[in-house]
């Protein structure tokens, strides 16, 4: 039977071997989502393709969504995106276009990381993660924003997220989405950068 995640912090890697348990279950988990849709996921897998207990996967993950999440926050954290080009509205666009179409890349993993970011979101003590936020602000070369420079980041945050859970869920072509990010962008950013 599946385990509800219970509202709570995960733990954090203490150690060396604990980072790289954590690392084995994020891997383990982007593997299967590339080739499994999330309902034919469970858990259990997830910890015996890591090669963890699966106490250890709950120990840093309450719940499978929690992991997809993670993993999620993982790729935005690892995301390289392409150089500047001095125009903050080019550079914003083309950097949120770059990361959708690399997500998008896999059906499954997309959708598995977009419907648990979801669900994690929707817990109460969910935190905010703002590293997607500061690579915004920095592509634009911003490095003390405005509470408005703050404020349309989110926005671009919010809008491209609300199109890739339209585009995970069936309603968009993933050419589509990204025609629509990059339309999104351009207008709320606007001059304020």
């Amino acid at each position: 039977m599946p385990r509800i995640g219970e509202p709570r912090a995960p733990a954090r890697p203490a150690t060396d071997d604990q980072e790289n348990r954590r690392g084995a279950i994020l891997s383990a988990a982007a593997r299967l989502g590339l080739v499994k849709e999330i309902d034919r996921i469970q858990a259990q897998e997830i910890a015996a393709d890591a090669g963890v207990a699966l106490r250890t996967l709950y120990r840093y993950y309450p719940s499978k969504h929690h992991v997809f999440a993670a993993v999620l926050d993982d790729q935005v954290s690892r995301f390289r995106p392409p150089p500047p080009s001095g125009v903050a509205a080019d550079d914003i666009a083309g950097l949120m276009v770059a990361a959708c179409r690399n997500l998008l890349r896999h059906k499954h993993l997309a959708h598995a990381m977009i419907t648990s970011t979801q669900i994690v979101r929707a817990q109460a003590d969910a935190p905010d993660d703002p590293t997607l936020r500061e690579l915004i602000l920095k592509i634009a070369g911003v490095d003390n924003p405005t509470d408005e420079q703050l404020r349309r980041s989110r926005l671009v945050q919010q809008a491209t997220f609300g199109i890739l859970t339209w585009t995970v869920g069936g309603a968009l072509r993933p050419e589509d989405a990204l025609a629509d990010v990059d339309v999104a962008c351009r207008l709320l950013v606007g001059d304020v950068f």
